[in-house]
Protein backbone atom coordinates (compact mmCIF):
# COMPACT_ATOMS: atom_id res chain seq x y z
CA UNK A 1 0.00 0.00 0.00
CA UNK A 2 1.31 3.53 -0.79
CA UNK A 3 1.30 5.20 2.37
CA UNK A 4 1.95 8.29 0.23
CA UNK A 5 -1.40 7.98 -1.73
CA UNK A 6 -3.37 7.89 1.82
CA UNK A 7 -1.62 11.15 2.79
CA UNK A 8 -2.75 13.18 -0.33
CA UNK A 9 -6.23 11.71 0.52
CA UNK A 10 -8.76 14.97 2.30
CA UNK A 11 -9.90 13.65 5.63
CA UNK A 12 -13.83 15.07 5.64
CA UNK A 13 -14.80 17.59 7.65
CA UNK A 14 -17.89 15.95 9.56
CA UNK A 15 -20.78 17.25 11.78
CA UNK A 16 -23.55 15.61 13.57
CA UNK A 17 -26.79 16.53 13.97
CA UNK A 18 -29.62 14.55 17.08
CA UNK A 19 -32.73 15.28 17.70
CA UNK A 20 -35.41 14.06 20.30
CA UNK A 21 -38.72 15.39 20.62
CA UNK A 22 -40.59 15.25 24.15
CA UNK A 23 -42.23 11.80 23.01
CA UNK A 24 -39.31 10.34 22.73
CA UNK A 25 -37.56 11.74 25.70
CA UNK A 26 -40.45 10.09 27.71
CA UNK A 27 -40.10 6.77 25.81
CA UNK A 28 -37.04 6.42 26.61
CA UNK A 29 -34.46 7.46 23.03
CA UNK A 30 -31.60 9.19 24.59
CA UNK A 31 -29.45 11.97 22.98
CA UNK A 32 -26.58 10.37 24.39
CA UNK A 33 -27.23 7.18 22.08
CA UNK A 34 -27.73 9.04 19.10
CA UNK A 35 -23.92 10.81 19.45
CA UNK A 36 -22.23 7.38 20.69
CA UNK A 37 -23.64 5.89 17.49
CA UNK A 38 -22.23 9.52 15.10
CA UNK A 39 -19.33 9.59 16.77
CA UNK A 40 -18.69 5.86 16.18
CA UNK A 41 -19.70 6.17 12.42
CA UNK A 42 -17.21 9.06 11.85
CA UNK A 43 -14.50 7.58 13.48
CA UNK A 44 -14.91 4.31 11.01
CA UNK A 45 -14.75 6.62 8.02
CA UNK A 46 -11.65 8.25 9.17
CA UNK A 47 -14.11 11.89 9.10
CA UNK A 48 -12.97 14.68 11.35
CA UNK A 49 -16.05 15.32 13.43
CA UNK A 50 -16.11 18.98 14.17
CA UNK A 51 -19.13 19.55 16.53
CA UNK A 52 -23.14 18.08 16.70
CA UNK A 53 -25.82 20.25 16.50
CA UNK A 54 -28.55 19.27 19.12
CA UNK A 55 -32.39 20.16 18.75
CA UNK A 56 -34.25 18.46 22.16
CA UNK A 57 -38.00 18.36 22.96
CA UNK A 58 -38.39 20.06 19.82
CA UNK A 59 -40.26 17.82 16.86
CA UNK A 60 -39.07 17.59 12.98
CA UNK A 61 -42.57 17.90 11.02
CA UNK A 62 -42.86 20.33 8.47
CA UNK A 63 -43.92 24.01 10.01
CA UNK A 64 -41.43 23.63 13.00
CA UNK A 65 -38.95 25.98 14.29
CA UNK A 66 -35.59 24.02 15.27
CA UNK A 67 -32.68 26.53 16.10
CA UNK A 68 -29.95 24.26 15.70
CA UNK A 69 -30.76 22.76 12.05
CA UNK A 70 -31.32 26.04 11.34
CA UNK A 71 -27.72 26.86 12.23
CA UNK A 72 -26.91 23.63 11.00
CA UNK A 73 -27.92 25.17 6.97
CA UNK A 74 -26.62 28.16 7.47
CA UNK A 75 -23.41 27.02 8.60
CA UNK A 76 -23.64 24.31 5.45
CA UNK A 77 -24.02 27.59 3.15
CA UNK A 78 -20.93 28.96 4.47
CA UNK A 79 -19.19 25.96 4.02
CA UNK A 80 -17.88 25.22 7.19
CA UNK A 81 -17.90 21.20 7.06
CA UNK A 82 -18.06 18.81 4.10
CA UNK A 83 -20.69 15.93 5.42
CA UNK A 84 -23.73 15.88 7.78
CA UNK A 85 -24.27 12.52 9.71
CA UNK A 86 -27.72 11.49 11.85
CA UNK A 87 -28.53 8.53 13.71
CA UNK A 88 -31.84 8.25 11.67
CA UNK A 89 -33.02 9.74 8.74
CA UNK A 90 -36.23 10.73 10.43
CA UNK A 91 -34.12 12.42 13.28
CA UNK A 92 -33.17 15.03 10.69
CA UNK A 93 -37.05 15.01 8.84
CA UNK A 94 -39.87 13.53 9.22
CA UNK A 95 -41.55 14.92 6.58
CA UNK A 96 -40.92 13.59 2.96
CA UNK A 97 -41.22 17.50 1.37
CA UNK A 98 -38.65 19.04 3.79
CA UNK A 99 -36.55 16.08 3.52
CA UNK A 100 -36.13 15.96 0.26
CA UNK A 101 -35.60 19.62 0.02
CA UNK A 102 -33.20 20.00 2.57
CA UNK A 103 -31.06 17.52 1.21
CA UNK A 104 -31.32 19.17 -2.51
CA UNK A 105 -30.46 22.22 -1.06
CA UNK A 106 -26.91 20.43 0.89
CA UNK A 107 -25.96 19.14 -2.37
CA UNK A 108 -26.15 22.48 -3.66
CA UNK A 109 -23.89 23.29 -1.07
CA UNK A 110 -21.53 21.02 -1.92
CA UNK A 111 -22.18 18.98 1.70
CA UNK A 112 -22.48 15.36 1.96
CA UNK A 113 -25.22 13.03 4.05
CA UNK A 114 -24.92 10.10 5.77
CA UNK A 115 -27.42 7.91 7.79
CA UNK A 116 -25.92 5.17 10.89
CA UNK A 117 -29.11 2.74 10.92
CA UNK A 118 -30.66 3.12 7.13
CA UNK A 119 -26.79 2.66 6.01
CA UNK A 120 -27.11 5.46 3.57
CA UNK A 121 -23.44 7.14 2.42
CA UNK A 122 -24.07 9.97 -0.23
CA UNK A 123 -20.34 10.79 0.01
CA UNK A 124 -19.63 7.37 -2.38
CA UNK A 125 -19.94 8.21 -5.93
CA UNK A 126 -23.38 6.20 -5.84
CA UNK A 127 -23.98 8.10 -3.07
CA UNK A 128 -24.06 11.17 -4.91
CA UNK A 129 -25.97 9.90 -7.56
CA UNK A 130 -28.59 8.97 -4.90
CA UNK A 131 -28.60 12.21 -4.02
CA UNK A 132 -29.05 13.79 -7.42
CA UNK A 133 -32.08 11.58 -8.10
CA UNK A 134 -33.54 12.71 -4.84
CA UNK A 135 -33.24 16.14 -5.73
CA UNK A 136 -34.69 15.83 -9.01
CA UNK A 137 -37.82 13.59 -7.27
CA UNK A 138 -38.33 16.40 -5.02
CA UNK A 139 -38.33 19.35 -7.97
CA UNK A 140 -40.95 17.14 -9.86
CA UNK A 141 -42.87 16.96 -6.40
CA UNK A 142 -42.32 20.69 -5.78
CA UNK A 143 -43.62 21.57 -8.92
CA UNK A 144 -46.62 19.46 -9.15
CA UNK A 145 -47.85 20.51 -5.73
CA UNK A 146 -47.46 23.91 -6.45
CA UNK A 147 -49.77 23.24 -10.12
CA UNK A 148 -51.91 21.56 -7.58
CA UNK A 149 -52.53 24.40 -5.40
CA UNK A 150 -52.59 26.91 -8.13
CA UNK A 151 -55.12 24.99 -9.56
CA UNK A 152 -57.46 24.85 -6.15
CA UNK A 153 -56.62 28.81 -5.96
CA UNK A 154 -58.32 29.58 -9.39
CA UNK A 155 -61.44 27.02 -8.44
CA UNK A 156 -61.55 28.37 -5.13
CA UNK A 157 -61.66 32.37 -6.94
CA UNK A 158 -64.03 31.06 -9.74
CA UNK A 159 -66.32 29.47 -6.73
CA UNK A 160 -66.72 33.08 -5.11
CA UNK A 161 -64.67 31.64 -2.07
CA UNK A 162 -61.95 33.70 -0.69
CA UNK A 163 -58.73 32.57 -0.11
CA UNK A 164 -56.15 33.86 2.70
CA UNK A 165 -56.96 35.44 6.09
CA UNK A 166 -60.43 36.76 7.07
CA UNK A 167 -60.12 41.02 5.92
CA UNK A 168 -61.18 43.67 8.26
CA UNK A 169 -65.12 43.82 7.83
CA UNK A 170 -66.02 40.12 7.46
CA UNK A 171 -66.25 36.87 9.77
CA UNK A 172 -66.67 33.35 8.92
CA UNK A 173 -70.17 33.61 10.67
CA UNK A 174 -69.66 30.65 13.05
CA UNK A 175 -71.18 32.90 16.05
CA UNK A 176 -72.07 29.81 18.16
CA UNK A 177 -68.25 28.27 18.79
CA UNK A 178 -66.79 32.10 17.43
CA UNK A 179 -62.52 32.52 17.40
CA UNK A 180 -62.60 35.65 15.94
CA UNK A 181 -60.28 38.32 17.39
CA UNK A 182 -63.15 40.61 17.65
CA UNK A 183 -65.76 38.43 18.74
CA UNK A 184 -65.97 37.35 22.49
CA UNK A 185 -66.49 40.74 24.40
CA UNK A 186 -66.84 42.99 21.32
CA UNK A 187 -69.45 41.19 18.79
CA UNK A 188 -72.97 41.17 19.69
CA UNK A 189 -73.83 38.15 17.83
CA UNK A 190 -70.72 36.02 19.97
CA UNK A 191 -73.04 32.87 21.03
CA UNK A 192 -75.36 33.32 18.98
CA UNK A 193 -76.82 30.89 16.54
CA UNK A 194 -74.04 30.81 13.70
CA UNK A 195 -75.14 33.41 10.60
CA UNK A 196 -72.97 31.23 8.11
CA UNK A 197 -71.43 27.86 7.19
CA UNK A 198 -67.93 29.05 7.78
CA UNK A 199 -67.04 28.72 3.77
CA UNK A 200 -68.63 32.43 2.71
CA UNK A 201 -67.05 35.29 4.24
CA UNK A 202 -70.62 36.80 6.67
CA UNK A 203 -70.70 40.68 7.48
CA UNK A 204 -69.27 41.13 11.16
CA UNK A 205 -71.75 43.71 12.55
CA UNK A 206 -69.37 45.87 13.96
CA UNK A 207 -66.82 45.97 11.82
CA UNK A 208 -68.67 46.26 8.61
CA UNK A 209 -69.83 49.54 9.37
CA UNK A 210 -66.64 50.71 10.69
CA UNK A 211 -65.31 50.27 6.73
CA UNK A 212 -68.67 52.18 5.42
CA UNK A 213 -67.73 54.98 7.40
CA UNK A 214 -63.85 54.66 6.59
CA UNK A 215 -64.66 54.56 2.87
CA UNK A 216 -67.26 57.91 3.15
CA UNK A 217 -65.23 60.07 5.32
CA UNK A 218 -61.87 59.00 2.62
CA UNK A 219 -64.03 59.84 -0.65
CA UNK A 220 -65.37 63.35 0.57
CA UNK A 221 -60.92 64.05 -0.04
CA UNK A 222 -60.88 65.73 3.43
CA UNK A 223 -59.10 62.56 5.15
CA UNK A 224 -55.85 61.28 5.21
CA UNK A 225 -54.81 57.45 6.60
CA UNK A 226 -53.29 59.13 9.70
CA UNK A 227 -56.09 61.47 10.37
CA UNK A 228 -58.66 58.42 9.74
CA UNK A 229 -57.09 56.41 12.53
CA UNK A 230 -56.97 59.15 14.99
CA UNK A 231 -60.62 59.56 14.69
CA UNK A 232 -61.74 55.94 15.08
CA UNK A 233 -59.09 55.40 18.10
CA UNK A 234 -61.47 58.05 19.56
CA UNK A 235 -65.07 56.43 19.14
CA UNK A 236 -66.53 53.31 20.72
CA UNK A 237 -69.42 50.98 20.93
CA UNK A 238 -71.80 50.04 23.25
CA UNK A 239 -71.39 46.97 25.66
CA UNK A 240 -74.41 45.00 26.23
CA UNK A 241 -73.91 45.66 29.89
CA UNK A 242 -74.05 49.55 28.68
CA UNK A 243 -70.48 50.51 29.01
CA UNK A 244 -68.24 51.98 26.20
CA UNK A 245 -65.78 49.73 24.19
CA UNK A 246 -63.27 51.37 22.14
CA UNK A 247 -63.56 50.17 18.50
CA UNK A 248 -60.48 48.32 17.26
CA UNK A 249 -58.59 46.58 14.87
CA UNK A 250 -58.44 42.46 13.95
CA UNK A 251 -54.79 42.33 14.77
CA UNK A 252 -52.92 39.64 12.51
CA UNK A 253 -53.78 36.07 14.21
CA UNK A 254 -49.99 34.79 16.01
CA UNK A 255 -48.43 38.20 15.75
CA UNK A 256 -50.79 40.70 17.21
CA UNK A 257 -53.60 41.28 19.25
CA UNK A 258 -56.34 43.48 18.59
CA UNK A 259 -55.63 47.00 19.45
CA UNK A 260 -55.42 50.77 17.79
CA UNK A 261 -55.94 51.67 14.34
CA UNK A 262 -52.99 53.09 12.52
CA UNK A 263 -52.19 54.26 9.06
CA UNK A 264 -50.87 51.31 7.53
CA UNK A 265 -54.14 49.76 8.92
CA UNK A 266 -56.15 52.13 7.08
CA UNK A 267 -54.62 51.94 3.93
CA UNK A 268 -54.36 48.14 4.10
CA UNK A 269 -58.52 48.55 4.50
CA UNK A 270 -58.92 51.51 1.32
CA UNK A 271 -56.91 48.56 -0.64
CA UNK A 272 -59.63 45.47 -0.33
CA UNK A 273 -61.19 45.09 -3.46
CA UNK A 274 -62.84 42.41 -1.22
CA UNK A 275 -65.25 45.21 0.12
CA UNK A 276 -66.91 45.06 -2.75
CA UNK A 277 -68.10 41.49 -2.85
CA UNK A 278 -65.25 40.53 -5.87
CA UNK A 279 -62.60 37.69 -4.82
CA UNK A 280 -59.04 39.07 -6.46
CA UNK A 281 -57.17 36.01 -7.85
CA UNK A 282 -53.16 37.16 -7.49
CA UNK A 283 -51.79 34.13 -8.34
CA UNK A 284 -49.04 32.30 -7.07
CA UNK A 285 -44.82 33.47 -6.79
CA UNK A 286 -42.17 31.02 -7.97
CA UNK A 287 -42.14 28.97 -5.16
CA UNK A 288 -45.99 28.36 -5.10
CA UNK A 289 -46.42 31.29 -2.11
CA UNK A 290 -49.62 33.52 -2.63
CA UNK A 291 -48.63 37.19 -4.27
CA UNK A 292 -50.58 39.51 -2.23
CA UNK A 293 -51.01 43.16 -2.99
CA UNK A 294 -49.94 43.08 -6.57
CA UNK A 295 -52.43 43.96 -9.94
CA UNK A 296 -55.11 40.66 -9.47
CA UNK A 297 -54.70 38.31 -12.53
CA UNK A 298 -58.64 37.66 -12.12
CA UNK A 299 -61.43 39.36 -10.46
CA UNK A 300 -64.33 37.19 -9.91
CA UNK A 301 -67.77 37.74 -8.40
CA UNK A 302 -67.89 36.56 -4.32
CA UNK A 303 -69.82 34.87 -2.52
CA UNK A 304 -69.72 37.61 0.28
CA UNK A 305 -71.96 40.42 0.87
CA UNK A 306 -70.50 43.75 -0.56
CA UNK A 307 -69.77 46.67 1.99
CA UNK A 308 -69.39 49.39 -0.20
CA UNK A 309 -69.94 49.51 -3.93
CA UNK A 310 -67.39 49.51 -6.49
CA UNK A 311 -67.68 53.06 -7.88
CA UNK A 312 -66.65 54.12 -3.98
CA UNK A 313 -64.00 51.75 -4.02
CA UNK A 314 -62.56 53.74 -7.44
CA UNK A 315 -63.25 56.56 -6.24
CA UNK A 316 -60.78 55.68 -3.04
CA UNK A 317 -58.17 54.97 -4.88
CA UNK A 318 -58.19 57.63 -7.31
CA UNK A 319 -57.98 59.94 -4.56
CA UNK A 320 -55.46 58.01 -3.07
CA UNK A 321 -52.93 58.19 -6.26
CA UNK A 322 -54.12 61.82 -6.10
CA UNK A 323 -52.91 62.31 -2.75
CA UNK A 324 -49.25 60.76 -3.19
CA UNK A 325 -47.67 63.80 -2.45
CA UNK A 326 -49.49 65.64 0.44
CA UNK A 327 -47.20 67.00 3.06
CA UNK A 328 -48.27 65.74 6.54
CA UNK A 329 -48.07 67.88 10.50
CA UNK A 330 -49.85 66.99 13.58
CA UNK A 331 -51.20 70.96 13.38
CA UNK A 332 -52.54 71.00 10.23
CA UNK A 333 -53.49 66.87 8.88
CA UNK A 334 -54.93 67.69 5.80
CA UNK A 335 -52.98 69.56 3.26
CA UNK A 336 -53.15 69.41 -0.88
CA UNK A 337 -51.72 71.60 -3.23
CA UNK A 338 -53.33 71.41 -6.29
CA UNK A 339 -49.94 71.46 -8.14
CA UNK A 340 -47.89 69.17 -6.87
CA UNK A 341 -46.58 66.94 -9.16
CA UNK A 342 -47.11 68.91 -12.32
CA UNK A 343 -45.56 71.99 -11.45
CA UNK A 344 -41.76 72.53 -11.71
CA UNK A 345 -38.89 75.36 -11.71
CA UNK A 346 -38.08 76.63 -15.34
CA UNK A 347 -34.48 77.51 -13.91
CA UNK A 348 -33.53 73.96 -12.80
CA UNK A 349 -36.17 71.60 -13.74
CA UNK A 350 -36.51 70.60 -10.05
CA UNK A 351 -40.25 69.70 -9.07
CA UNK A 352 -42.22 72.16 -6.59
CA UNK A 353 -42.98 71.28 -3.72
CA UNK A 354 -45.99 72.18 -1.40
CA UNK A 355 -45.36 73.46 2.00
CA UNK A 356 -47.49 75.78 4.63
CA UNK A 357 -46.74 78.14 7.19
CA UNK A 358 -49.46 79.23 10.22
CA UNK A 359 -51.22 76.15 10.82
CA UNK A 360 -51.94 75.60 6.50
CA UNK A 361 -53.15 79.56 6.49
CA UNK A 362 -49.56 80.59 4.17
CA UNK A 363 -49.77 77.99 1.38
CA UNK A 364 -46.38 78.02 -0.90
CA UNK A 365 -44.19 75.90 -3.76
CA UNK A 366 -40.75 75.64 -2.74
CA UNK A 367 -37.86 74.19 -5.47
CA UNK A 368 -37.46 70.84 -3.93
CA UNK A 369 -33.50 71.03 -4.84
CA UNK A 370 -33.28 73.62 -2.28
CA UNK A 371 -34.93 71.30 -0.41
CA UNK A 372 -32.58 68.29 -1.08
CA UNK A 373 -29.39 70.82 -1.66
CA UNK A 374 -28.53 69.54 -4.70
CA UNK A 375 -28.00 72.74 -6.39
CA UNK A 376 -28.24 76.39 -5.76
CA UNK A 377 -31.15 77.37 -7.70
CA UNK A 378 -32.07 81.23 -7.31
CA UNK A 379 -36.09 80.32 -7.71
CA UNK A 380 -37.59 82.11 -4.51
CA UNK A 381 -40.63 80.80 -2.66
CA UNK A 382 -44.04 81.42 -4.72
CA UNK A 383 -47.37 82.00 -2.43
CA UNK A 384 -49.67 79.00 -3.65
CA UNK A 385 -52.54 81.33 -4.33
CA UNK A 386 -50.60 83.25 -6.71
CA UNK A 387 -49.47 80.65 -9.54
CA UNK A 388 -53.05 78.89 -9.14
CA UNK A 389 -54.70 82.04 -9.97
CA UNK A 390 -52.47 82.69 -12.78
CA UNK A 391 -53.13 79.12 -14.61
CA UNK A 392 -57.04 79.37 -13.83
CA UNK A 393 -56.84 82.79 -15.47
CA UNK A 394 -54.55 81.41 -18.41
CA UNK A 395 -57.50 78.56 -18.77
CA UNK A 396 -60.25 80.68 -18.77
CA UNK A 397 -59.40 82.67 -21.41
CA UNK A 398 -58.64 79.73 -23.53
CA UNK A 399 -62.26 78.79 -22.98
CA UNK A 400 -63.36 82.02 -23.52
CA UNK A 401 -61.82 82.37 -26.61
CA UNK A 402 -63.56 79.14 -27.66
CA UNK A 403 -66.87 80.37 -27.18
CA UNK A 404 -66.17 82.76 -30.35
CA UNK A 405 -64.51 80.26 -32.22
CA UNK A 406 -64.99 77.48 -35.63
CA UNK A 407 -66.82 75.07 -33.11
CA UNK A 408 -69.57 77.16 -32.63
CA UNK A 409 -70.16 78.25 -36.09
CA UNK A 410 -69.80 74.56 -37.05
CA UNK A 411 -72.68 73.46 -34.66
CA UNK A 412 -74.75 76.10 -36.13
CA UNK A 413 -73.70 76.09 -39.82
CA UNK A 414 -74.29 71.53 -39.12
CA UNK A 415 -78.48 72.66 -38.01
CA UNK A 416 -78.96 74.82 -41.05
CA UNK A 417 -77.79 72.07 -43.27
CA UNK A 418 -79.62 69.19 -41.19
CA UNK A 419 -83.18 70.93 -40.73
CA UNK A 420 -83.35 71.59 -44.45
CA UNK A 421 -82.85 67.80 -44.84
CA UNK A 422 -85.25 67.13 -42.96
CA UNK A 423 -87.87 69.72 -43.49
CA UNK A 424 -87.28 68.17 -47.51
CA UNK A 425 -88.11 64.83 -46.53
CA UNK A 426 -91.49 65.83 -45.13
CA UNK A 427 -92.07 67.72 -48.20
CA UNK A 428 -91.64 64.84 -50.18
CA UNK A 429 -93.51 62.66 -48.03
CA UNK A 430 -96.52 64.67 -48.58
CA UNK A 431 -95.91 65.40 -52.21
CA UNK A 432 -94.82 68.84 -52.32
CA UNK A 433 -91.83 68.59 -54.21
CA UNK A 434 -90.38 65.94 -56.28
CA UNK A 435 -87.50 63.26 -56.18
CA UNK A 436 -85.45 64.96 -58.17
CA UNK A 437 -85.73 68.57 -55.28
CA UNK A 438 -85.03 66.00 -52.39
CA UNK A 439 -81.98 63.95 -53.87
CA UNK A 440 -80.68 67.35 -54.65
CA UNK A 441 -80.98 68.23 -50.89
CA UNK A 442 -79.95 64.69 -50.08
CA UNK A 443 -77.03 65.46 -52.37
CA UNK A 444 -76.02 68.54 -50.34
CA UNK A 445 -76.51 66.93 -46.49
CA UNK A 446 -74.26 64.57 -47.48
CA UNK A 447 -71.75 66.79 -49.57
CA UNK A 448 -71.94 69.79 -46.95
CA UNK A 449 -73.27 68.57 -43.74
CA UNK A 450 -72.34 65.27 -42.90
CA UNK A 451 -68.42 66.05 -43.01
CA UNK A 452 -69.15 68.47 -39.98
CA UNK A 453 -69.76 65.72 -37.82
CA UNK A 454 -66.50 65.63 -36.37
CA UNK A 455 -65.25 63.38 -33.97
CA UNK A 456 -62.49 66.13 -32.44
CA UNK A 457 -64.96 68.37 -32.48
CA UNK A 458 -67.43 66.55 -30.55
CA UNK A 459 -64.83 65.34 -28.35
CA UNK A 460 -63.90 68.95 -27.13
CA UNK A 461 -67.17 70.20 -26.52
CA UNK A 462 -67.74 67.41 -24.21
CA UNK A 463 -64.23 68.70 -23.04
CA UNK A 464 -64.81 72.13 -22.75
CA UNK A 465 -68.60 71.09 -20.80
CA UNK A 466 -66.87 69.11 -18.17
CA UNK A 467 -63.96 71.62 -17.14
CA UNK A 468 -65.26 75.05 -18.05
CA UNK A 469 -68.34 74.60 -14.86
CA UNK A 470 -65.44 73.50 -12.55
CA UNK A 471 -63.22 76.97 -13.33
CA UNK A 472 -66.17 78.93 -12.83
CA UNK A 473 -66.29 77.47 -9.45
CA UNK A 474 -62.83 77.39 -8.59
CA UNK A 475 -63.21 79.42 -5.03
CA UNK A 476 -66.16 76.55 -4.18
CA UNK A 477 -64.01 73.46 -4.93
CA UNK A 478 -62.30 71.57 -2.78
CA UNK A 479 -58.48 71.16 -2.97
CA UNK A 480 -58.82 66.96 -4.13
CA UNK A 481 -61.30 68.77 -6.35
CA UNK A 482 -59.08 71.55 -7.76
CA UNK A 483 -55.87 69.17 -8.49
CA UNK A 484 -58.42 66.54 -10.37
CA UNK A 485 -59.19 69.53 -12.44
CA UNK A 486 -55.55 71.29 -12.80
CA UNK A 487 -54.54 67.33 -14.18
CA UNK A 488 -57.17 66.90 -16.52
CA UNK A 489 -55.13 70.25 -18.20
CA UNK A 490 -51.89 70.46 -17.55
CA UNK A 491 -49.37 67.53 -17.47
CA UNK A 492 -46.44 69.94 -16.64
CA UNK A 493 -46.09 73.87 -16.02
CA UNK A 494 -43.15 75.48 -15.34
CA UNK A 495 -42.59 78.82 -13.40
CA UNK A 496 -40.13 81.57 -13.26
CA UNK A 497 -40.19 83.53 -10.43
CA UNK A 498 -43.27 84.95 -9.24
CA UNK A 499 -44.67 83.77 -13.07
CA UNK A 500 -46.23 81.14 -14.97
CA UNK A 501 -44.17 81.17 -17.75
CA UNK A 502 -45.15 77.57 -19.69
CA UNK A 503 -47.13 74.76 -20.42
CA UNK A 504 -47.40 71.18 -21.70
CA UNK A 505 -51.12 70.26 -21.83
CA UNK A 506 -52.92 67.38 -21.75
CA UNK A 507 -53.68 65.98 -25.44
CA UNK A 508 -57.38 66.49 -24.24
CA UNK A 509 -56.65 70.08 -23.37
CA UNK A 510 -54.18 70.54 -26.59
CA UNK A 511 -57.69 70.26 -29.03
CA UNK A 512 -58.81 73.46 -27.38
CA UNK A 513 -55.98 75.86 -27.56
CA UNK A 514 -55.66 74.96 -31.26
CA UNK A 515 -58.52 77.37 -31.40
CA UNK A 516 -56.86 79.97 -29.00
CA UNK A 517 -54.11 81.86 -30.97
CA UNK A 518 -50.71 80.87 -28.74
CA UNK A 519 -47.21 80.07 -29.84
CA UNK A 520 -45.97 76.47 -28.97
CA UNK A 521 -43.02 74.54 -29.18
CA UNK A 522 -41.94 71.34 -29.29
CA UNK A 523 -43.97 68.33 -27.87
CA UNK A 524 -47.16 71.32 -27.92
CA UNK A 525 -45.01 73.22 -24.97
Amino acid sequence: MNHNNLKSIPILRAVGYRRVSMKDQVDGHSLDAQENNIQRYAADHDWQLLQIYVDAGISAKKGSHRPAFEQLMQDASEKKFDVVIVDKIDRFYRHLNGLLTSLDQLNSYGVSFASVQEHLDFTSPWGKLMLTVLGMLAEIYLDNLRQETRKGKVERAHKGLWMGSIPYGYCNGLCTNCTDPNGKGYCPNFGQPNQGDGKVLVLHPVESQIVQQVFAWYVTGEWTHRSLATELNQMTIPRADGLQLPIRQKGLVGKSEPGPFTRDVIRDMLNRLAYTGKVPYYGTTENGRYRHRKQPLEICDGLQQPIISLETFDRAREICLLKTRIPYNNQNPVQMFPLTGILYCAQCGSHMRGASKDHGKMRYYIDASQVDCTCKCPQKLVRAELIESQILAWIKRILAAVDNSEVTQTYASQAIYENRFHRAQELYLAGEITREIYDQEKLRWENIAAPLRNFEIDTKIKFINKIAPLCERWDNLTQIKRKELLRLVIETALIHGNAFVSTQPTIAFLQVINTWPCHCGEGGI
